[in-house]
């Protein structure tokens, strides 16, 4: 076989290695990504029985971020998915859960968001859209442990995306707010 056209034949070459490639290379971009599912997770006392789950699902289909939800009995929890670019606030699922007559206990958190310092603190920063497609920031205070100094000799800056999964409680006031931000106390951490 003669090639007439070396420069055709280089091209075609980096075009077919290209088309090969491109699937290896979107799986290396999104593989630090995997397992990064941003969830909710409520201990609720008195849910005893599927009377009461049907209870409690109706409030919790009542907070526009949850795109679903499931409740176990057995353990008493209620696991809560966001929809895509939504965040579920805490507030909003313990008021869901008090309504429906039930005790909300601990909170675990799933998180994906941008660390900063705020007012002084470490912290997590989460940008989603509410209901009526406006631009909200929630901000959650992380808890000072070794898995923070973990996390921050990894991150080494503020402003990395990083996913975080830990128990969440009321933070201590801190600074001026209408609303005071969670305290995560972080179990495990990932840098994305």
């Amino acid at each position: 076989m003669k090639i007439n056209n070396p420069g055709a034949v280089l091209t075609a070459t980096v075009i077919l290695g290209a088309v090969l490639l491109s699937p290896i290379i979107v799986a290396a971009q999104t593989a630090g990504k995997a397992g990064v599912n941003p969830k909710l997770t409520v201990r609720v006392d008195g849910l005893t029985c599927p009377f009461c789950a049907y209870s409690l699902e109706k409030r919790i289909k009542e907070i526009p971020a949850v795109q679903h939800s499931i409740i176990n009995l057995e353990e008493g929890i209620v696991e809560l998915i966001p929809s895509k670019g939504r965040h579920i606030e805490i507030d909003e699922v313990k008021e869901a859960v008090i309504a429906g007559g039930f005790t909300p206990r601990g909170v675990h958190v799933a998180l994906a968001g941008k660390l900063i310092d705020w007012n002084g603190v470490q912290a997590l920063s989460i940008n989603s859209t509410n209901q009526a497609g406006k631009k909200v920031t929630t901000i959650y205070v992380l808890k000072e442990n070794r898995q923070l100094k973990r996390l921050m000799a990894s991150a080494k800056a503020s402003g990395q995306e990083v996913f975080i999964t830990g128990q969440a409680s009321e933070a201590p006031p801190l600074g001026h707010t209408d609303r005071h931000p969670y305290l995560v106390d972080i179990k495990t951490f990932q840098v994305l």
